[in-house]
């Protein structure tokens, strides 16, 4: 207990003193590494420990990666920057679903994250990643309904009217999209990114 208690607080330590992502995905590595050895032991009290410094390092590092964007350290198009002073996501050793979740945590407010990490351990033992992104697009704002949201709206009340089913229709508005748009924002690819991941999680994909 003492043991994983100091290993807990130098970790909580070294989170707050990081400022490069590289750090940042090391601590995470190693908290997720120790989670796992905490489970084979049945160390309950790591297994709290490991996963809530998991979470809060990918929460860091979603911190990170908004920084990094905003400052033109790093690039957030589709290849890589000539600037060789300019980091990439695969620099990184991130992939662009990672990141979209990272940064997800990021934008939780700080009192909502708290409260999801001690709900998170009270009832399951452990802060996993999957529940923590649930609590954060739970409490996400809601997007404000432009005229074109309306009308895809309408298209998709129609299509279902027709007897088409939500996912085939909400399909063909996604390939619809990709085939007109030639660029794509952060936010875009990081949302194909997780669409892209639940078709992988799904059997979808190869």
């Amino acid at each position: 207990m003492t043991t994983s208690l100091t290993k807990y607080e130098a970790a909580r330590t070294a989170l707050a003193e990081a400022h490069r992502v590289d750090e940042v995905k090391d601590i995470r590595d190693k908290a997720e590494a120790m989670a796992a050895y905490a489970r084979q032991a049945k160390d309950n009290d790591l297994i709290q420990y490991a996963t809530e410094i998991k979470v809060r390092a990918e929460r860091r590092c979603g911190e990170l990666l908004r920084v990094t964007a905003a400052t033109g350290e790093r690039s957030t198009g589709g290849k890589p920057s000539k600037d060789a002073t300019v980091s990439t996501l695969a620099d990184m050793g991130l992939t662009r679903d990672e990141s979209s979740r990272y940064q997800q945590l990021a934008a939780m407010p700080a009192e909502h994250f708290e409260t999801a990490v001690a709900t998170a351990k009270a009832t399951a033992g452990e802060v996993t990643t999957a529940f923590m992104l649930r609590e954060a697009r739970r409490h996400a704002p809601q997007k404000k309904m432009t005229q074109a949201d309306r009308q895809r709206l309408a298209d998709l009340e129609a299509a279902q009217a027709r007897g088409a089913s939500m996912l085939s229709t909400y399909a063909r508005l996604l390939l619809q999209a990709l085939r007109a748009q030639s660029k794509f924002t952060e936010q875009e690819r990081e949302l194909l990114a997780e669409v892209a991941g639940a078709m992988h999680d799904k059997g979808l994909s190869t």
